[in-house]
This record gives structure tokens, sequence and C-alpha cells, in this order.
């Protein structure tokens, strides 16, 4: 009886365990963005309000730790070289605030939604299923 008890509340504790982990890879994804977001910034102050051809030309100046470019959501891990996010070319400091300048690519989060950083600075997790940004 004990056993059984025991293995009912794993079984209905197994979806709570797997949402919390899903919400906090959205999380930290999230805050990748966010300081990729300050390292374009920072990058554009440099470079005469102009963002990089690549989030890759942010490493090692602007951003010095690799795990940035990484959505520890992703099947595959990122790097400078490769990363986790999509991002938007020939945008410069001019270019209106929210204008979308980096996303997660398709499939970080499966088909749940993605993060997308806009060159205000905000991070938005918009549901692929409704495209309302929460």
């Amino acid at each position: 009886m004990v056993i059984t008890v025991f293995f009912l509340m794993i079984a209905f504790l197994m979806p709570v365990v797997g949402m919390l982990k899903g919400r906090a890879h959205r999380i930290n994804c999230g805050n990748n963005l966010m300081l990729i977001s300050l390292a374009l910034h920072s990058y554009a102050a440099d470079h005469n309000d102009t963002f990089p051809n690549s989030l890759g030309e942010l490493y090692p100046v602007y951003i010095k730790d690799r795990k940035i470019f990484d959505c520890p959501a992703a099947k595959s891990p990122g790097t400078p070289e490769m990363p986790d996010y999509g991002y938007v070319t020939g945008l410069t400091e001019a270019s209106p605030e929210e204008t979308v300048i980096a996303t997660d690519l398709p499939g970080n989060h499966g088909r749940r939604g993605k993060n997308i950083l806009r060159i205000d600075g905000s991070v938005e997790w918009v549901n692929v299923i409704d495209g309302k940004t929460h």
C-alpha cells in the first residue's frame, strides 16, 4: 500500500517538475538575451551606433562567458560561432525601439514559445500558439 501511494505521488509530481524545469530554462534564456542586449549596446557605443554583423563579434570583448550564447533549453550547446539565438543584422541604435533584434531559434523551447529581444532591451516571452507576449 505504501509503495503504491509513493508511486502515485511520483506520477503526479513528474509533470510539475517538468513544467518548472521548462520555466527555469525560459527564464535563464531570457536572462542570456538581456546580457546580449547590454553587449550589443556597448558594442554600438564603440562603433558609431551600429550593431555587429553577428552575435559572435561580441565575444570575448563584450561578452566574456561563452555560455551566454547557449539557451539552456536547446538540444545542442550554443557557441559564439553558432549561438542558440537568431540575430537580425543591419540595425542601428536609430532603429525603432520595438524592433526585434534577436530571438530564440525555432525549437529551443519546443512548440511552447520563444523569447524575443527588442532594441530597447526588453525581453518578452511569446506563446507560439496564441502569439501573445507575456
